[in-house]
């Protein structure tokens, strides 16, 4: 079976920052800056992302194109017990979907309440208790399933890339209607503060620097399955290094600016920025209550929010789907549909239970994704990283510093190493 390839470099890159995109940005993203205090969250992450994320995206996107296969079939050809580390990253993306797929639900149904004038009414924090884990989020949960999974059927070139290119543009249209609505509002000045002055006794805080780097690798998808997988289908005259950069700062863009949307509206109508995961569900609904126009901006928000987090779960999705195509040697259309119940039967429970629903996002994003980074970037310097240097300078339209190399084979898996172990250190 031939294996299948982006249509362009536009596709493609439009297909990555989908990704790269989702709800890691607009709830995860300021979820994490209110926790860690603002500022001095967002520091560490930007010195993390162009750092260690831009490389990050070139070392996957170059392995999969390099071995032309997925995580199962890239460490296989690397790694000693490489095709058992892929079932684990494979696995460990099944996890994220299975959580991710009851948030998304929970987005849609705040959308129709908002298209509804129904939010308007209630109070949020009622609102959300009635939603989150109750039989009513298996419901919505399994329809955004179902949705990746119309999507992820139809292929490669005229499913997972043309919807990322409606997709993609609308959410960056969205994402600054509301900034501009949000920045605007009285007292904005203090959400402003708060997101852009850092309180230095934080930033140097080894805790805020490993959540950090958990939040970049989740955000950009460098967990060494999705972004493998999407440079398997790159061509030898598609760009790898420029694409890097792109896909970078659309994601960096899409994050910064979702802080720069929330925190001005929740300082300008006196709420607290640590309200964690209600921060989206809870805190901003209050303040469209409140806003005039208030439920047309919330339905906006959460219209981009679905644009968002669908163009993440098609990347998920597709990640297994194509190990499914490759080493089962069924068809997509069939792989799309197993693999999609079967991650509705694992992400189920977390519809009803808080405690498995966290430990699917502890786990999957926190203890085993940075592993799958890390065995990416093994099996790359075990390809060779001469070899893989002249893989990356394949169609590259920007020349590529040869301290790649040393970047790629020292700094960024110790990087990656020593800050995932200070977790276990630091508590």
């Amino acid at each position: 079976m031939a294996r299948e390839t982006w249509g362009s470099r536009v596709g493609f890159v439009a297909a990555a920052v989908g990704s790269a995109v989702g709800l890691g940005n607009i709830w995860m993203f300021p979820m994490r800056v209110g926790l860690y205090g603002g500022a001095a969250f967002l520091l560490p992450y930007l010195v993390l992302l162009f750092a260690i994320g831009v490389v990050a995206l070139t070392v996957e996107w170059t392995l999969g194109r390099a071995t032309k296969g997925g995580p199962i079939e890239a460490f296989s050809k690397t790694l000693p017990g490489g095709k058992y580390l892929g079932i684990l990253v494979n696995v460990t993306m099944l996890m994220i979907f299975a959580f991710y797929s009851l948030v998304l639900g929970w987005i849609l149904r705040y959308f129709i309440a908002s298209l509804t004038g129904e939010l308007a009414g209630v109070n949020p924090g009622a609102f959300f208790d009635s939603i989150a884990f109750s039989k009513e989020a298996l419901l919505w949960q399994f329809i955004v399933i179902a949705i990746t999974i119309s999507i992820v059927a139809m292929g490669v070139q005229k499913g997972i890339e043309r919807a990322n290119k409606v997709m993609m543009p609308a959410l960056f249209v969205f994402l600054l209607i509301l900034t501009i609505r949000s920045v605007t509002l009285p007292n904005a000045y203090e959400g402003l503060r708060f997101y852009l002055l850092p309180d230095w006794s934080k930033v140097m805080s080894g805790k805020t620097w490993m959540i950090a780097l958990s939040q970049m690798f989740f955000s950009l998808s460098v967990l060494g399955n999705t972004m493998v997988v999407y440079g398997s289908y790159l061509k030898d005259e598609d760009d790898i290094p420029l694409s890097a950069i792109a896909t970078a700062f659309g994601d960096t863009a899409v994050a910064v600016t979702a802080g720069f949307l929330v925190f001005p509206a929740v300082f300008s109508f006196g709420l607290e920025p640590t309200a964690g995961p209600g921060l989206v569900f809870v805190t901003l609904p209050m303040v469209f209550q409140k806003m005039p126009g208030g439920m047309f901006f919330g339905a906006l928000f959460f219209l981009l929010l679905i644009f968002a987090g669908l163009s993440s779960t098609v990347s998920m999705l597709e990640v297994y789907v194509d190990s499914a195509i490759t080493k089962l040697n069924i068809s997509r259309r069939n792989a799309s549909i197993l693999l999609g119940l079967l991650t509705f039967l694992v992400g189920a429970p977390s519809a009803v239970n808080p405690s498995y629903f966290d430990w699917l996002i502890n786990i999957s994003t926190v203890y085993i994704g940075p592993l799958g980074a890390l065995i990416a970037a093994l099996a790359l310097i075990k390809l060779g990283v001469d070899k893989a240097y002249e893989e990356l300078k394949k169609g590259a339209l920007i020349d590529v510093p040869e301290l790649w190399k040393p970047w790629v084979k020292f700094l960024y898996p110790i990087v990656i190493a020593v800050i995932y172990i200070s977790q276990f250190l630091l508590g």
